[in-house]
């Protein structure tokens, strides 16, 4: 499995990366700062699993979701946020990928796994 880990925190995609890898250390695991690195890197290699953090400078996760599917991703998404309103929920399941809650722990990032269908929460 390829993991795309977005997110402009390079804590939050530490965390993310080192418990996926503890996890499943035979996965493969590339990490965006932001809107535009993910983009490209999508445009280069196909990944079965995004992890978008929703909150960054730019390009918001929502969006990046949209521009990522119009690219042709077909992989699993999850929306990262400390934002838990109603809308914010509402609209990620209107996009059609799991939400999130942040902090990001060890256990976010396994409902994240379980939340995409690779692993229990």
């Amino acid at each position: 499995m390829k993991v795309l880990v977005v997110d402009d925190s390079k804590v939050a995609r530490t965390i993310i990366r080192a418990v996926i890898l503890d996890q499943h250390p035979d996965w493969s695991v590339s990490e965006a700062p932001n809107a535009a690195e993910a983009l490209a890197l999508a445009a280069r290699e196909p990944f079965d699993i995004f992890s978008i953090d929703i909150n960054m400078p730019g390009v918001d996760g929502f969006t990046l979701v949209e521009q990522l599917r119009a690219q042709g991703a077909q992989g699993r998404m999850a929306l990262f946020s400390a934002n838990v309103q109603e809308p914010v929920r509402q609209r990620a399941a209107d996009l059609g990928v799991a939400f999130i809650s942040k902090p990001v722990t060890p256990i976010s990032v396994t409902a994240l796994l379980a939340a995409v269908g690779c692993g229990t929460a």
